[in-house]
């Protein structure tokens, strides 16, 4: 077990801090479309749509409904 730890340990001090933050920022993007209600596909769409700030408004979230229900 100590081994695995150190292996994990090692891997993270390779991958650059900046491409964590960058990962951490876009989870919490989905996570919060996923909390709003949306499934996977609507929180993808509604991301690269609306990629300008770190939640989606309300509205947004509407708009994402009713434009995946017309297509």
């Amino acid at each position: 077990m100590d081994a695995m730890e150190r292996n994990v340990l090692s891997c993270l001090d390779d991958v650059p801090l900046l491409q964590i933050q960058r990962y951490a920022n876009r989870s919490v993007c989905f996570i919060s479309t996923y909390v709003q209600g949306l499934t996977g596909g609507e929180a993808a769409w509604a991301n690269r749509q609306y990629h300008g700030h770190r939640t989606l408004p309300p509205s947004m979230i509407l708009e994402v409904k009713e434009s995946l229900r017309k297509a």
